[in-house]
């Protein structure tokens, strides 16, 4: 008996160091379809993360991406149908991963937009979509591409 009281004296405190309340954080996160264009084939999410109240952290992920190629990425100002310049440039997605990691905090400073701040909500109200281009030096074919913000029903 005395072996069971040791024992349950020792675990005890373990458990108890072990639970913790600190792990509050829930992730904020808003999830975009991006389709096929044409027969490519390439298609995925993309994925706007809150990271604090003025940085967001987008992330692609692309199927059917082609090996060992680069595939540029844009944010671009009114819905995929209608077109318009550049917003935002996000990083290339990687071919052999069909993944890209974008930290955004404004607008690009040229083109159709003028550097203003931009963070989570304001992407979520955004009106825009995102266009996934098949290489660097054919920027005119778009491989994936999907409404975002104020564009999605």
């Amino acid at each position: 008996m005395k072996k069971l009281v040791l024992i349950a004296l020792m675990v005890t405190p373990l458990f108890f160091i072990s639970c913790s309340d600190d792990d509050d954080t829930t992730e904020v996160s808003t999830t975009y379809t991006l389709d096929a264009i044409s027969d490519s084939g390439v298609s995925g999410t993309a994925k706007f993360v809150k990271v604090d109240s003025v940085t967001t952290r987008v992330e692609l992920q692309l199927q059917n991406t082609v090996a060992d190629t680069i595939h540029p990425a844009h944010i671009h100002i009114n819905d995929a149908v209608t077109g318009g310049g550049i917003a935002i440039t996000l990083n290339n997605v990687d071919g052999n991963t069909g993944s890209s990691i974008t930290t955004v905090t404004k607008l690009d400073d040229e083109g159709d937009t003028t550097g203003e701040a931009i963070n989570y909500e304001g992407l979520l109200a955004f009106d825009g979509h995102i266009n996934v281009h098949l290489s660097p030096t054919e920027l005119q074919t778009i491989v994936a591409q999907g409404n975002i913000g104020s564009n999605v029903q």
